[in-house]
């Protein structure tokens, strides 16, 4: 919240009684300065200020951004007034007025009274909010800066005179600009979601100028959804987050990286129920396609830039500088990706830290950020929660289980503690199921599918293997819906192993659009029992799934030179 304020007029009437003739001589005297005060104490801030030889470049300055009238009102402030030469005026004078406002002007003046006297130990907020310490005994600082002359008293608060100006300490959301550093596509990015509005509840009416509302006391609400869109309240001077910015190179190349994911096309085919061989179909229009990527490729650039110093093994950011190594396990952005060590590592390789109010950003010409983690991860798609269509089944069943109820002699573990059970409909019958594969990225994905043996539950039932087949139905580079399409599998038929828990690898696909920002909306994967007569004693016809996975053909090669790597998996 930030609060304009302007000059308020408070007209004071005295009742005055007059008795008899020896009241005529006083009637002047209640008109007359009180001469028990002090001059400065006659006066406002503002005056005082404006009439002090050493404080001339300090009067332009508040000139300048109109704080002439605010410290000439009647409300009560403390101001800590650097004295001529001792600070670089100059470069002071040039800056625009909002930011000589904020960075300067209110990082000198706060509300209410702070007197200088005895022991002084006090932590206070400026007007800009930020938290800064007024200390000493006798001799006083003000944010490490000597006070050379304390309480000058006035009218509206108390003048403190500094030896030099309070530094400013900008905080992550502040720092979001192109004062410093060539990062303007990520702060123009940033603060077009800036949102400032003027509270007239908690605002005071002043007098109707040229037939225009006039404020006394201006509220505004400021906001900006990216806070809340990736829980990191960066605008927040009681927070404390690490933020990883990367400069206008950065941001250009990770862009056009990211954009491959999210081809969308301007009209499609979509599926929307499917009946055996009946399928419900729809022609999709996508509006603005470019706004729609534009939109999607600039989230999925921020979403794991902020991290919490002060959760898990995040707290090791507080103390990490610039050229120094990681040394953790992992991190977990503020979204929730877990980050194992060696990637949390190369995210700060080359990068360069500058402190801030509330954490420090990290400066980076490239972001070396794994593309499995955020913006193409690997999908688990949970096949007892996305079942469209079961065919020659009496029912498509979910079957809890847990540690206590499997079978030792099983090894490996359900994921979700759930699987989907697809017994026939009756002896002879050959069950079929359509999957839903949401999320899916245009990218190319090496898949898989978890079977669960027979004997999960008990020994006592006869685990056989299962013989199945798979397709794919997805939108093709022409926006149709293509179905039963088997070309990408490896083997026209799969066959599970009955001793365990089974990943079976069916293939690598490459999908022409991405679904993902499209609404509900997504390609199929059909699976089929396929036992011919002579074999109906070998396979069992009850097929039993865990899960399909789209794992991105990146990081099945990446895993498959590097046996031991960690990642995170089933970040949707």
């Amino acid at each position: 919240m930030i609060r304009l304020l302007t000059n308020k007029i408070t007209v004071i009437g005295y009742w005055i009684l007059v008795i008899g003739a020896t009241a005529c001589s006083d009637w002047t005297d209640h008109y007359e300065a009180d001469s028990t005060l002090l001059e400065t104490q006659q006066q406002t801030l503002w005056e005082n200020i404006a009439s002090s030889a050493n404080l001339t470049q300090f009067k332009s300055l508040l000139q300048k951004t109109g704080y002439d009238a605010v410290l000439n009102s009647t409300q009560t402030f403390t101001v800590w007034a650097p004295a001529d030469g001792t600070y670089d005026y100059e470069t002071l004078a040039a800056m625009n007025n909002s930011r000589l406002q904020r960075e300067f002007v209110e990082n000198h003046v706060a509300r209410n009274s702070y007197p200088a006297s005895g022991l002084v130990e006090k932590s206070l907020y400026t007007i800009n909010e930020k938290l800064m310490h007024f200390n000493g005994n006798h001799q006083y600082v003000m944010q490490g800066i000597d006070v050379s002359k304390p309480n000058v008293n006035t009218h509206n608060g108390i003048l403190h005179v500094l030896n030099g100006k309070i530094p400013f300490m900008a905080n992550i959301y502040e720092s979001l600009n192109n004062n410093d550093f060539p990062i303007d596509s990520i702060a123009n990015y940033y603060h077009s979601f800036d949102e400032r509005k003027l509270d007239e509840n908690r605002s005071i009416q002043g007098p109707i100028v040229d037939g225009n509302l006039t404020w006394l006391d201006s509220v505004f609400d400021e906001r900006n959804d990216l806070y809340s869109n990736y829980f990191a309240y960066i605008n927040r001077e009681d927070s404390n987050y690490t933020m990883l910015v990367p400069t206008n190179e950065a941001w250009t190349k990770a862009k056009a990286k990211i954009k491959d994911y999210y081809k969308f096309l301007p009209s499609f085919e979509a599926v929307e129920t499917i009946d055996g061989t009946e399928m419900t179909k729809n022609t999709i229009t996508i509006r603005d396609v470019d706004s729609l990527t534009e939109a999607t490729v600039n989230y999925m650039l921020m979403r794991d830039l902020f991290y919490n110093n002060n959760l898990y093994d995040n707290k090791k950011l507080n103390a990490l500088q610039t050229g120094q190594t990681l040394q953790a396990d992992s991190l977990y952005s503020t979204l929730g990706t877990k980050i194992y060590s060696e990637d949390a590592a190369n995210l700060f390789e080359g990068a360069i830290r500058h402190d801030k109010s509330n954490g420090a950003i990290w400066i980076t010409d490239s972001l070396r950020m794994q593309p499995w983690h955020t913006w193409n991860p690997e999908l688990i798609i949970q096949a007892e929660g996305s079942v469209m269509d079961a065919v020659n089944v009496s029912e498509a069943k979910r079957v809890y289980i847990s540690s206590g109820t499997q079978n030792p002699d099983i090894s490996g573990h359900v994921s979700k503690d759930s699987y989907l059970d697809l017994p026939p409909i009756a002896k002879g019958a050959s069950p079929s199921a359509v999957f839903s594969l949401r999320n899916v990225r245009s990218a190319t994905y090496s898949i898989y599918i978890v079977t669960v043996p027979g004997n999960i539950l008990s020994n006592y039932y006869e685990s056989k293997p299962y013989c199945f087949r798979v397709s794919l139905g997805y939108v093709d580079e022409n926006g149709k819906n293509k179905d039963k399409d088997r070309k990408w599998c490896v083997e026209s038929q799969f066959v599970s192993d009955p001793t365990r828990i089974d990943t079976i690898y069916l293939g690598d696909f490459t999908f022409p659009m991405s679904y993902y920002g499209t609404g509900n909306y997504f390609p199929y994967m059909r699976v089929e029992c396929y036992i011919r007569s002579n074999f109906v004693d070998v396979y069992d016809p009850n097929l039993r799934f865990d899960c399909i996975i789209l794992r991105p053909k990146e990081l099945d090669t990446y895993m498959k030179e590097h046996p031991e790597y960690k990642y995170d998996q089933g970040n949707y």
